[in-house]
């Protein structure tokens, strides 16, 4: 079990990990540099995958501002970190931290809600301001969408597995016998191919996917901690293998591809708020303090300035 509460830095990392976060800057920075690339100049790079700069008067920032109004966008399938209360109110860590962020615009929150995986397309295609709920920092997404600088909440992913199961051990999710269960354009998703190659994935919504394996159709699936509590409360005879987390996501905000006045907004934002612990705070509301009771791993996200 690791300590109740860790300081997010890059030193976190392991030295494989530290590589791959520099490769991944390499890719953000180039595409950000892409973005103010002269007019002249830009006929040599695919256009499909190139941001185009916003300016400041068109940015969704300024549109905020002077509407008070800001569209999220949201998949409410995901306790406790998005769901809805029996009323249909949105709530969880990542909704109260958007209804904050709205709050200091002086703005009206919207929710438009779709389902996780359509999310991206949608940024793009303009059909809401920003996201409202947090998802992995994946450089291929990178190339539809901008992604705040700092993490909204770290994820440690765990495996869970069906009731009677005999796995013991994540290596033995790898055989041809093994249906995993894994959320449609998720991070979970990319990493079951390459971790488990010869399993049979299952390709569901989140909530299908949860009950995909209480249900035993599934063998397993691989979620992050902030499912897991309310997972075994609600479904009998789950459980998860008791070993150290999978793999470590950092996730966070995504927003219009070039609006870089909103994305300076978004940062300075949840700087504040980290080095204030409302997101510390928030997490172990929701998240932390049940996790830690089950000896998962669970970071709350802190300044590197604190104690």
């Amino acid at each position: 079990m690791s300590k109740s509460k860790k300081e997010v830095t890059s030193d976190v990392t392991t030295p494989d990990r530290r590589n791959f976060i520099r490769g991944a800057g390499a890719v953000l920075g180039a595409g950000a540099l892409a973005s103010f690339t002269p007019a002249a100049n830009a006929v040599s790079a695919p256009s499909a995958s190139r941001e185009s700069f916003v300016t400041s008067a068109d940015s969704v920032l300024a549109k905020v501002l002077s509407s008070k109004k800001i569209k999220f966008g949201v998949d409410l399938t995901f306790a406790p970190l998005q769901f809805k209360k029996a009323d249909g109110t949105p709530t969880g860590y990542i909704v109260d931290l958007a209804k904050k962020l709205a709050d200091s615009l002086g703005a009206t929150p919207e929710w438009v809600e779709l389902p996780f995986g359509s999310l991206f397309a949608a940024q793009a295609a303009g059909k809401f301001d920003m996201s409202g709920i947090s998802a992995t920092i994946k450089p291929e997404r990178a190339q539809t969408v901008l992604f705040a600088s700092y993490p909204s909440f770290v994820e440690s992913n765990y495996v869970l597995i069906k009731p009677g199961s005999k796995l013991k051990k994540l290596s033995d999710l790898n055989s041809s016998a093994i249906s995993i269960a894994v959320v449609v354009g998720s991070s979970q998703e990319a990493a079951a191919k390459i971790l488990y190659p010869k399993a049979k994935l299952k390709k569901l919504s989140n909530t299908a996917a949860l009950a995909d394996v209480a249900a035993g159709r599934s063998d397993a699936m691989i979620v992050g901690e902030f499912s897991i509590a309310d997972a075994l409360k609600n479904n009998k005879g789950l459980k998860f293998l008791n070993v150290p987390p999978v793999f470590v996501d950092e996730n966070s905000f995504f927003m219009p591809a070039g609006d870089y006045d909103l994305k300076n907004y978004v940062d300075t934002w949840l700087r504040y708020e980290t080095s204030h612990n409302n997101l510390a705070g928030l997490w172990d509301k929701y998240v932390g303090n049940d996790a830690r009771k089950l000896g998962l791993q669970s970071v709350s996200v802190t300044s590197a300035w604190s104690n």
